[in-house]
Formats: C-alpha cells, sequence, structure tokens
C-alpha cells in the first residue's frame, strides 16, 4: 500500500494511479550505487545514502536466485561521451572509467560469477544507448523493480524508458536516494502517478519469499 505522502490529488482526478500488474519474470535493476555517487571524497555528485543501499543489499540477498540482477555504472572514457548533458552537469567529468569513482559501492553483495549483469551507460536511463532492452528481452523479463541513486535523476529517466520499453517499473522507495529529500518525495509522487508502482524493500522480500 502506497503512503499517502505520495498520492497527489490533483493527479488522481486526472485518471492517474492506475495498477501496474506483476508480471511472472522480473528482475531486479540496481542503477548507479557506485562510489562517484556515494563516497562524498570522490565526487560532489556523491550523497548519504545508506540507507538507501543498506536496503538494496537486503533485497539482492533476499531475491538472489529468484530473479536476474542487472548493476548500472555511469561513465566516460572521455567528457565527448557525456554529450550535452555534462553542460548541465559539469561533476560528470569525475565519473572517469578505470577510476575509483566508477567502482560499485563495496557494500553491495555483488557476484558477477554467479550470473549477476553489470551495464555500463553514458546517459541517465539504463536503457538509452545500452543492451539492456534486449538482454531483458532475451531473458522474458516483463517487470524490472528498480533501486539506485539517484531519485530524480537516473532512477526517473529508467523508470521512464522501462515503461516505454514494456516492462512494468516498480519502484522500491526505501532503495531509491537522492542528494535533495524534497526532489526525492517530489519524484516518487510523480513516477508512483504516472509512470511505475512503489513497493518498499519489505514488500518485495515478502513477494520474494511467498510468490516470485
Amino acid at each position: 500500500m502506497v503512503s499517502e505522502k505520495y498520492i497527489d490529488q490533483a493527479n488522481r482526478l486526472g485518471g492517474f494511479y492506475g495498477d501496474l500488474k506483476l508480471g511472472s519474470r522480473p528482475a531486479l535493476l540496481v542503477v548507479d550505487f557506485q562510489k562517484g555517487f556515494t563516497q562524498p571524497r570522490l565526487s560532489s555528485l556523491a550523497g548519504e545514502f545508506d540507507d538507501a543501499i543498506n536496503a538494496t543489499c537486503s533485497v539482492i540477498s533476499n531475491v538472489r536466485g529468484k530473479m536476474p540482477i542487472i548493476f548500472t555504472i555511469c561513465g566516460y572514457r572521455s567528457q565527448l561521451e557525456a554529450g550535452r548533458w555534462i553542460e548541465k552537469c559539469s561533476a560528470l567529468e569525475d565519473l572517469i572509467l578505470g577510476t575509483e569513482a566508477c567502482e560499485l559501492d563495496p557494500r553491495l553483495p555483488v557476484n558477477l560469477e554467479s550470473g549477476d549483469l553489470l551495464i555500463f551507460k553514458q546517459m541517465p536511463s539504463a536503457f538509452f544507448g545500452t543492451s539492456l532492452c534486449s538482454t531483458l528481452n532475451f531473458i522474458g523479463v516483463d517487470t524490472v523493480f528498480i533501486a539506485g541513486c539517484t531519485t530524480s535523476g537516473c532512477v526517473r529517466a529508467s523508470v521512464v524508458d522501462a515503461l516505454q520499453c514494456g516492462f512494468g517499473p516498480f519502484v522500491i522507495e526505501d532503495a531509491c536516494a537522492d542528494r535533495s529529500v524534497t526532489q526525492h518525495e517530489s519524484n516518487l509522487v510523480d513516477m508512483e502517478s504516472k509512470y511505475a508502482q512503489l513497493v518498499s524493500s519489505e514488500e518485495l522480500i515478502e513477494l520474494a519469499l511467498a510468490r516470485i
């Protein structure tokens, strides 16, 4: 059940807040929980995301073996790959591939040897310019649970593209984070009303243990 703080009455009157159906073949997408976003010593892009990372770690541990797990990292070989985006966000220059800023946060229980996937991206959406859509189609995924950062940036962009590509996006609200609490909450309101379903990490773990 979605918290009332994520319900906007004007959107409800406008015909939003329909229910997305949970599919039979979900995947977990963890967006950009890399050191450049989680360790302030490395970049001004980083925030205090400990609670969301802890929730994500709990989800990963409980759904492993029950669904594919995919991680993304945002990074560049040169600033040219950032295109026009770097004009709006000069701190992207910190995300150089091969540096510590483009390593996954070490708290995440990643296991690439057992089948976890790692996708590198250059733009906000995990789908844009990557193999993610074709990979999800190949393995028969119809639903994507999404965690990561930032809620107002790469998470939201990935949610919108997931919906547009035909995958039902379910945002794990306590496993997402933003540098701005206001942006975090306002984007959860917007995604819940128009593009996604919100679930808590506890709800997802219950689903994984009971149904998936």
